[in-house]
């Protein structure tokens, strides 16, 4: 009898180990699963704050470049330029620019004709373009690109500018506005994904142009603060890129990971280093 409860007592012990680590495992799948959906949802968080601020800068930039498709396909301003430049009629030209830049809040409007370079902004005729000072302007006439986007960092003023450039199909006319890009700067700084990393605009070759530090923007590329593999796929042209931290060969991007979102109308993107991924 007492040899019967003690084997009665180890298939009990047996089936209770059993159970606990059935159990177990159960718990261990279900705190899995959660964790996975957690993750699934944190990167579509993730995924949409990015295409919602790709897409925001793209509407503004659209924006932009047809305000200066407008003003270089003027039929009046081109009339004018036909004409030889009528000293009486360049109010035409100033009043046009002048209305946009109030309209729009805009920094500048300017107009340039390239067969003889003469160059005005909204407040008048500025000078004639040399190839010596103004070598970006003949660097954009030699690309033959139509539109010409670039902004500027006044460190100074400790502000940002956008300027977008728009170069007739067939035509003399070369259009160029400016405006303030804090926006979109502060749109970057009081994002989500900040808090847990940082959010930068990049252009098609992986060049920092935005950026909170001012070490940075305009001066370091994709390739450099990660790898050429990390650029090769941030910069592939569609609404959403990851890149897990092991394609990067940076200690400090261990624990991080890369997205970034294409904004078409700049052919830029919008990059996000996630910590904690």
């Amino acid at each position: 009898m007492g040899s019967k409860t003690i084997i009665q007592g180890k298939l009990i012990h047996v089936l209770f180990v059993f159970i606990l680590s059935h159990f177990a495992l159960n718990v261990h799948a279900e705190q899995r699963v959660s964790e996975q959906a957690q993750t699934r949802t944190s990167d579509s968080v993730v995924a949409l704050t990015m295409q919602n601020i790709a897409g925001n800068i793209d509407k503004r930039i659209s924006s932009m470049k047809m305000l200066a498709n407008t003003i270089a396909n003027d039929t009046h301003i081109q009339a004018w330029v036909n004409n030889g430049f009528a000293p009486a009629d360049e109010i035409i030209l100033l009043n046009k620019l002048g209305y946009l830049v109030n309209e729009y809040e805009l920094t500048s409007a300017s107009f340039a004709d390239i067969n003889s370079n003469r160059y005005w902004n909204h407040e008048g005729f500025l000078r004639v373009l040399v190839p010596e000072i103004d070598t970006w302007y003949f660097a954009y006439l030699k690309s033959n690109e139509q539109n010409l986007i670039s902004v500027y960092h006044d460190q100074n003023n400790k502000r940002v500018d956008l300027y977008v450039n728009y170069r007739q199909d067939d035509g003399n006319g070369l259009s160029g506005i400016a405006t303030s890009f804090e926006g979109v700067v502060d749109m970057l700084a009081k994002s989500s994904l900040n808090e847990d990393g940082k959010l930068f605009i990049v252009d098609s070759t992986g060049k920092i142009q935005v950026h909170c530090d001012p070490k940075v923007a305009g001066k370091v590329t994709l390739q450099q603060l990660y790898s050429e593999a990390s650029a090769k796929t941030l910069l592939t042209p569609q609404p959403f890129n990851y890149v897990d931290s092991t394609t990067s060969k940076k200690q400090y991007l261990v624990s991080s990971y890369l997205v970034s979102s294409y904004i078409p109308s700049m052919n830029w993107f919008v990059v996000a280093q996630i910590e904690g991924g």
